[in-house]
C-alpha cells in the first residue's frame, strides 16, 4: 500500500522534543563537516605515494563540504504575487489509468483558471492511456484539458515539443504522467520568474510510493537529500544543472529559440532520445539564463519498486549525465562562471567514481592495504546526508539516506556500462505497459466555473 507523505513541519511548529532532535542532527552535521574538513587537510598535508585515492578523497570531500556550505545560504524565490499564464504539459506513454490521476491533480491546482492550460500528449501508447486520458478530461468542462494524440510513438521530446507548440502560455510547466503536483505548487513555482533573468525553475519532487519496500525508501531519501542539499547549493550559484522532468517550469522566451535544436539533438551521430530534462536545462544555461530551485513547490512521483526496472532507469540517467555533464562543462566557464569550479569537480569526481570503487574493492583482495580512509570518508558523508535528512524531516526515514548512499556508490561502476552504451537510444523502462498501477482517484473539485471551448 502506498500513501502520499506529508510535507515537513516548519521548525517553529515542532514540539520541543522534535526541535531538540533536529538541533542534535544539525550539530551532528556540523561535527561531520568539521571532521571531513580535517580529513581533507590531512590528505593535502601528507599527500604522497599512491596519489589516486588521496586525490580523489580530497576532491570529493571538498565538493561535499561545499554543498553543505552553499545550501546553508539557500533561500527559495520570494513570493512576488505574480500569476502569469501557465501551460502544464503532460507527455504520456503507456501509463494506463495512472495518467488520469495526474490529470485530476492538475485540475486541483490552486491557480487562476483563466491563466491555466492543461495539455496532455499521448506519445503513441500501445495500451489504453489515450482512453483514460480522454475519459479523465471528459469529467471536466470542455476545454479545461486538451488531449493531443501523436498517432505514433515519437519519443518524450517530441511529445513535450508538441505540448509546447499547442500553447502560447508564458510559463511552461512539465509534469511527468506518473507525477502529482501539490495544489499550491504551481503558484509557488512561478514566483521565481519575477526575476527576468530566470529561465527555468525546478520544484521539489517526493517519491509517492516510498512505503512500498526498501528500494523505494532508499530512493525517497535520496530524492529528498539530492533536492534539499545538492539542488539548493546549485541554486545559490544560479545554475541548477537539471530541472527535473517530474516537475519543473520554463520561461517560454527562454526555450522557444532552443526548441528545434533540443528536439532533434544528435550526439555521436545518433538522435538523442533520453535525458530530455538535463539537455533542456543545459541549453537554457548555455543561453545565459539563470536556473533555480524552489523547495516550496512540491510534487509526488512514482519510483521503481523492482530492482530490474530501477537499474534500467539508473542506466538511462547515467547515459544522460555522461553526455550532458561534459557538454555543460564545455560552456559553463562563460555562461555561469561562478558555477565552474563545482561543476568541474562534480564532473571529474563522477567520471572517476566507478574506477575508485572498483580499485578500493579489488586492492585488499589482491593483497594490498584496505582503503580505510576512503571507506571512513564514505561513512562520514553518508552520515552527513542521513543527519541532514533527519534535521529537515521527522518521518523515521533518515537511516535510508545513510544506507542508500552506500547503495548508490557501490553500483556506480554501472557508469562505465552507460558510457559504453551511450549511443543506444532505448528508454529501458518504457518498453511496455506498466502493470499493477494503482487506481486513479476521482476528480478533485474545481474551484471556479471552468471555461469551455464550446
Amino acid at each position: 500500500m502506498t500513501r502520499r507523505r506529508t510535507p515537513p513541519i516548519p521548525f517553529h511548529d515542532l514540539p520541543w522534543g522534535a526541535r531538540a532532535l533536529s538541533l542534535g542532527a544539525l550539530t551532528g552535521v556540523a561535527v561531520i563537516c568539521a571532521v571531513v574538513t580535517w580529513h581533507v587537510g590531512v590528505k593535502v598535508a601528507y599527500l604522497r605515494g599512491d596519489p589516486l585515492l588521496p586525490a580523489y578523497t580530497v576532491l570529493v570531500t571538498g565538493y561535499v563540504i561545499s554543498r553543505f556550505v552553499l545550501a546553508a545560504f539557500y533561500r527559495p524565490p520570494r513570493d512576488a504575487g505574480i500569476a502569469p499564464s501557465v501551460a502544464i504539459v503532460v507527455p504520456a506513454y503507456n501509463e494506463g489509468e495512472a495518467v488520469a490521476r495526474t490529470v485530476h491533480s492538475c485540475l486541483g491546482l490552486d491557480y487562476p483558471e483563466d491563466e491555466l492550460e492543461i495539455v496532455v500528449v499521448n506519445d503513441g501508447s500501445t495500451d489504453d492511456t489515450w482512453e483514460h486520458m480522454r475519459a479523465a478530461a471528459a469529467q471536466y468542462p470542455r476545454g479545461r484539458v486538451r488531449c493531443v494524440d501523436l498517432g505514433a510513438n515519437k519519443g518524450k521530446r517530441a511529445a513535450m515539443a508538441a505540448g509546447i507548440r499547442a500553447t502560447s502560455a508564458e510559463i511552461l510547466v512539465f509534469v511527468d504522467s506518473d507525477s502529482m503536483p501539490a495544489p499550491e505548487s504551481v503558484r509557488r513555482l512561478v514566483q521565481g520568474f519575477a526575476d527576468e533573468r530566470v529561465g527555468a525553475i525546478s520544484g521539489l519532487t517526493h517519491v509517492r510510493n516510498a512505503e512500498s519496500n526498501v528500494l523505494t525508501r532508499m530512493q525517497a531519501a535520496r530524492y529528498y537529500v539530492s533536492f534539499q542539499l545538492l539542488k539548493s547549493a546549485e541554486s545559490v550559484l544560479g545554475a541548477v544543472t537539471c530541472c527535473s522532468g517530474c516537475f519543473a517550469a520554463y520561461r517560454r522566451t527562454a526555450i522557444a529559440p532552443l526548441l528545434d535544436a533540443w528536439e532533434h539533438q544528435r550526439f555521436l551521430g545518433v538522435e538523442c532520445t533520453y535525458g530530455d530534462d538535463r539537455a533542456l536545462t543545459n541549453r537554457v544555461i548555455r543561453a545565459g539564463w539563470t536556473t533555480r530551485y524552489d523547495a516550496r513547490a512540491e510534487a509526488w512521483t512514482d519510483a521503481p519498486d523492482r530492482y530490474r526496472k530501477f537499474f534500467r532507469q539508473q542506466l538511462r540517467w547515467k547515459k544522460s549525465w555522461s553526455r550532458e555533464g561534459p557538454l555543460l562543462l564545455a560552456h559553463v566557464w562563460r555562461s555561469r562562471t561562478r558555477a565552474l569550479p563545482s561543476i568541474a569537480v562534480q564532473t571529474l569526481a563522477g567520471l572517476l567514481s566507478p574506477i575508485v570503487v572498483v580499485y578500493s574493492l579489488v586492492t585488499p583482495v589482491a593483497g594490498g592495504r584496505f582503503p580505510m580512509v576512503y571507506f571512513l570518508g564514505l561513512y562520514l558523508v553518508s552520515m552527513g546526508y542521513a543527519l541532514t535528512y533527519r534535521m529537515l524531516r521527522d518521518d523515521g526515514m533518515w537511516s535510508y539516506a545513510f544506507i542508500g548512499t552506500f547503495f548508490y556508490v557501490m553500483f556506480s561502476p554501472q557508469l562505465l556500462w552507460a558510457i559504453a552504451r551511450i549511443r543506444d537510444g532505448k528508454w529501458g523502462t518504457r518498453d511496455a505497459a506498466t502493470p499493477g498501477r494503482p487506481s486513479a482517484p476521482g476528480p478533485r473539485p474545481v474551484r471556479r466555473t471552468a471555461v469551455s471551448d464550446g
